[in-house]
């Protein structure tokens, strides 16, 4: 009987083992053959996805059931590609750069003679944003910000300045994320990039907050507004478990479970459904939602909401 409870083991094993399959590739520029890092995958009707690493590598392991199923690849300058997974082993992707699509470009030349900064925590309740899909796949978040009145003519965003949450008994780890700048979409969701350049940020070990300087990508505000976003990237030097204890029955007790998730956890303030000025938006594999669709009852939030917070410096 032990016999036989080792080989029906060790074929359950197998059974297990042959039901995942591991994709893994790289993704390059279309044009130049040269590597483009941090690219997002994310399977189109599954909440499933990954990021590929500083040399443009990606590896994960899938159901094999999911081998004929489409993969979006995307990456800020690149127009978005869809193939299926199973595909992805076969040769490099390829993206193709994007050409610039704003339709209006006035020129301005920038004085830096006149500061305005705006200082989105000053009085309200901090909160951690860590990654809204649960560590499933990457995401971002993005709060709208005004043009400020008192510009006349250009009005550039000189520099960002980004906080992030420390979680109590753990050090705050290096990590590597990306700064998004987008316009505001005729739906008042955020639209198009306003730069080109993919701006990828790693935070030193230990920092509580960095300052982003903006100056040399002359950022001119629409007069619309625009979005500050910040973007998770799911590769290995970022990736932390966190761990829960839920009960699972009156019988077994409680269990422990471990999740992975991506660092950073940036820092935020809370925020009511009703407040028309803080637009809070979260990255579905369906786009972007508000964030005051999240329920939040129950929790420690207690129905009010999380928004991602920044500290902008216009200049003109």
């Amino acid at each position: 009987m032990f016999k036989v409870a080792i080989l029906l083991l060790v074929a359950f094993t197998g059974t297990l083992a042959a039901q995942n399959v591991t994709i893994e590739g790289s993704v390059v520029d279309a044009n130049t053959q040269q590597i483009i890092p941090f690219a997002n995958l994310i399977f189109a009707n599954f909440k499933i996805g990954t990021s590929a690493d500083a040399k443009g590598n990606f590896k994960f392991t899938i159901k094999e059931e999911l081998k004929s199923e489409t993969v979006l690849i995307s990456c800020v300058g690149y127009n978005d590609i869809a193939l299926k997974a199973i595909s992805l082993n076969e040769k490099p992707i390829s993206l193709t750069q994007k050409t610039n699509e704003l339709s209006e470009v006035t020129l301005y030349k920038m004085r830096l003679e006149k500061q305005k900064r705006i200082n989105s925590f000053r009085g309200k309740q901090i909160v951690g944003l860590g990654n809204f899909s649960g560590g499933a796949y990457p995401s971002a978040l993005a709060r709208y910000y005004k043009r400020p009145s008192d510009f006349n003519e250009a009005c550039f965003i000189k520099a960002i300045e980004i906080q992030f949450y420390r979680i109590l008994g753990k050090s705050s780890q290096q990590a590597t994320f990306r700064l998004r700048i987008l316009d505001v979409s005729q739906d008042g969701k955020p639209g198009r990039d306003l730069l080109d350049s993919d701006i990828i940020i790693t935070k030193p070990e230990g920092n509580q907050k960095l300052t982003f300087d903006l100056s040399a990508y002359k950022v001119n505000v629409p007069d619309a507004g625009f979005f500050v976003s910040v973007e998770h990237i799911f590769i290995e030097e970022n990736k932390f478990s966190e761990s829960y204890t839920l009960k699972v029955n009156d019988t077994s007790g409680y269990r422990e479970y471990k999740v992975d998730r991506y660092a950073p956890i940036f820092k935020g303030i809370e925020t009511s459904s009703n407040n028309t000025i803080t637009r809070c938006f979260y990255k579905s594999i369906n786009g972007w939602k508000s964030i005051d669709l999240l329920n939040t009852e129950g929790s420690a939030l207690n129905g009010k909401f999380p928004a991602p917070a920044f500290k902008i410096l216009f200049t003109d």
